[in-house]
């Protein structure tokens, strides 16, 4: 702005004029007219000699005032040139920033496709913030202006959008911002409609608060971060991009960073080991990890060393200091919770899971499904839960191990020891319910120990088919050892056996061997405990399946020895059988065929004078894969449909299917190949809840088809029935496959 000037020649004065104000827009030169105003006749200077009257009334004059009566010489006002700076708000980069790949493209192709805004949740501490600022910077050349508002901060806690706005406003050159708050929002857009402003909006607790200070210009990028998903935000267009832990390696190497140690992240040794253990103390959160990092990097000696006693003992261990670190930001999001979604976060704390969905919830807080639900998905907005990938009709929310120490600890003082025990009996009488149905499903003519009776499958709705039964399992698997155990701890032998007994169908069918084999080892640990001797044999005949089948024959067939020793002394003929036919398994998998028939056979007598039909049928099996070991494949077709129509009477149709696949293998080894993959084939549907089955009968449905000459169709069954071994561990078995479709 050019100083203005009235008046002729006159020597310039700056006179000390009463009631004089700024004004707050440029106007046009006042003319010697008369003006309206809300004043009297005022005289006004207009040059050598000259007066002129003005009269003021009605109306605001906004612009230099001079409230005088005569004024000698001429008026000089001089209005000092604004400096405009385009504003850069951000804070600056963090010194530390490791990886977020994945997220920065997520940001990157949002931008691209026009997206104007973004919300980066997660606990605090989390690096939203880092994130937030690093990716923002990158783009500061584009941008008119860079703003930014901490809505966490203490001054923001009674927090009003016309505080922010009214900053960011006078950032942008408006000296004098409307006071209400419809003005201010109204303002705000029409300046940012045709510039390209980006806002980073801290510590965002919902999405209203959020709504009045996003820009509207096209170009314009706003990037929010919460401790809440704000999916409401995602209405409005916004990319809703969750944080969890980073990796490992970049956990190391943001430790290594900040303690001033980079080259401890490649390289190996005591101080990477050390690195490592503290990497996992901080739950690999960037803001514990940095603040560690800074712990080490003032200590002198070496950068790691792992501490020489327990953490808790010491505030000055960099490893108590991370744990301090998560647990204030943890608290923060844990008292944001209202009271009903605490005590479900208390009581998750005190269970020993670590996924969590709608029904096991109500169950341990006895109450309905519906109600629990929508406690868990506050519980995942206030990112407390990760959030369940994928959809599913029953979602399972992950509570990782940083928020579960916390929540167990939050458990401690307001809640009682019996009501955590309680919480843990309810989840044990629920798991063992849903499993004891899933059984039921699967393997309904299994004797088990809450089904002594075995028949046709029982109708209770809870379970639709047995694709829903082995779902359940599935989305179970990695709270059931853990339950387990705590439920050993509890000193409820009982309940132990009875959990491992009803999981089999999980174990037949999966394969997880050494699942398999630990479960089984501490629910016979549980029967010996109580003193049940028919409860041990049945551990331990279903344990030493799973062994066999993982190639542990030796324990196996001690299992086996202690269970035909434990039926010869109670008289229990079928018990004897069981353990009979396993040894000859074990005989066979070490590739004794002779010893193996001696053990069946016998087997097979115990089972015809007590009427054992299904036992006769599974022995049948067996006695065929002897044969096949002795190159005999006629003999083993005999055998095989003996226990094909067998077991189909008895309505087994995955063991019978087991017969089947057998069968057509035999029917290779008699060169009718065509006839041997339809067998196969059929087969191969029945056997499909069996990794293992699977597996086997597809290399033999690869031999088939190599046997007619169709080596296309063979690579590609044994190269499926090579990813199946390797899904169960088997590299043995892997590797073989993958030599036969390499050579053939």
């Amino acid at each position: 702005m050019t100083p203005s000037h009235r008046g002729g020649d006159a020597a310039p004065t700056t006179p000390s004029l009463p009631g004089y104000a700024e004004p707050r827009v440029r106007l046009p030169e006042p003319s010697a007219a008369t003006t309206t105003g809300r004043s009297g006749p005022l005289p006004v200077a207009a040059g050598p000699g000259a007066a002129v009257a003005n009269t003021i009334t009605d109306g605001v004059f906004q612009g230099p005032v001079i409230m005088a009566r005569t004024v000698t010489g001429g008026i000089h006002h001089y209005a000092a040139t604004p400096v405009q700076v385009a504003p850069r708000q951000l804070p600056r980069r963090a010194p530390f920033f490791t990886n977020r790949c994945t997220e920065w493209a997520a940001l990157d192709a949002a931008r691209a496709t026009g997206t104007q805004s973004a919300v980066l949740s997660g606990i605090a501490g989390i690096g939203k913030s880092a994130l937030g600022v690093q990716w923002l910077h990158t783009l500061q050349d584009s941008a008119a202006a860079q703003l930014h508002a901490d809505l966490a901060a203490p001054s923001s806690a009674a927090f009003h959008a016309e505080d922010v706005l009214a900053s960011w406003l006078r950032a942008l050159g408006v000296e004098r911002p409307p006071v209400r708050e419809a003005e201010l929002v109204g303002l705000w857009r029409s300046l940012t409609a045709q510039q390209e402003v980006h806002v980073l909006i801290d510590g965002a607790r919902d999405a209203e608060q959020v709504r009045p200070l996003l820009p509207t210009g096209p170009s314009s990028v706003a990037v929010v971060t919460s401790r809440r998903v704000l999916w409401e935000l995602a209405a409005d267009g916004a990319l809703l991009l969750p944080l969890g832990p980073l990796e490992q390696r970049d956990a190391v190497a943001l430790l290594c960073a900040a303690a001033g140690a980079p080259d401890a992240a490649t390289a190996d040794g005591p101080s990477r080991a050390a690195a490592e253990a503290l990497v996992e103390a901080c739950a690999r959160m960037p803001l514990p990890l940095v603040l560690t990092g800074a712990r080490v990097r003032s200590r002198p000696g070496r950068p790691f060393t792992a501490p020489d006693r327990p953490p808790a003992q010491s505030v000055h261990d960099p490893q108590e200091r991370a744990l301090m670190a998560i647990d204030d930001s943890l608290t923060k999001s844990y008292n944001e919770l209202p009271p009903e979604a605490q005590d479900l976060y208390r009581t998750l704390g005190s269970l020993p899971v670590t996924t969590v969905d709608a029904e096991l919830a109500a169950a341990v807080c006895e109450t309905c499904r519906d109600e629990a639900g929508r406690y868990l998905e506050v519980l995942a907005e206030q990112r407390l839960l990760d959030p369940p990938s994928g959809e599913a009709p029953h979602p399972r929310y992950l509570m990782s191990k940083a928020v579960r120490d916390h929540a167990r600890a939050s458990a401690l003082e307001p809640d009682t020891a019996q009501e955590r025990e309680g919480a843990l009996r309810r989840l044990g009488d629920w798991l063992l319910d849903h499993a004891r149905h899933a059984q039921r499903v699967l393997t309904p003519a299994q004797a088990t120990l809450l089904n002594p009776a075995p028949g046709a499958t029982e109708s209770d709705g809870l379970f639709d088919d047995e694709q829903a039964s082995l779902a359940w399992l599935d989305g179970q698997q990695k709270n059931f050892l853990p339950v387990l155990k705590a439920t050993q701890a509890a000193g409820w032998d009982e309940r132990v056996y009875e959990l491992v007994d009803a999981w089999w169908p999980f174990f037949t069918f999966r394969h997880t061997y050494r699942l398999w084999a630990e479960a089984h080892e501490i629910g016979a640990a549980a029967a010996r405990r109580a003193g049940n001797e028919a409860v041990l044999r049945q551990m331990l005949t279903s344990g030493a399946i799973g062994l066999s089948a993982a190639g542990e024959h030796g324990q196996a067939a001690d299992w086996y020895e202690q269970v035909r020793q434990s039926a010869q002394a109670a008289g229990d003929v079928r018990d004897e059988g069981q353990a009979l036919l396993g040894l000859g398994a074990c005989r066979l998998e070490a590739g004794d065929p002779v010893r193996a028939r001696e053990h069946v056979d016998a087997a097979m007598s115990l089972w015809e004078t007590c009427g054992y039909a299904r036992g006769r049928g599974l022995a049948e099996i067996t006695l065929g894969e002897v044969c096949l070991a002795e190159d005999d494949p006629t003999a083993a077709r005999i055998h095989l449909t003996s226990a094909h129509r067998r077991l189909s009477e008895l309505a087994e149709p995955y063991e019978a299917a087991r017969a089947l696949a057998l069968h057509g293998h035999a029917r290779v080894r008699c060169g009718e190949s065509a006839e041997a993959i339809a067998e196969l084939e059929r087969a191969l549907d029945a056997v499909a809840r069996s990794t293992r089955w699977q597996a086997r009968t597809l290399e033999w449905l690869g031999d088939a088809h190599h046997h007619r000459g169709d080596a296309g169709t063979a690579r590609a069954c044994w190269r499926k029935a090579e990813g199946l071994n390797e899904s169960m561990c088997r590299s043995a078995d892997a590797a073989r496959l993958r030599e036969k479709a390499a050579v053939r």
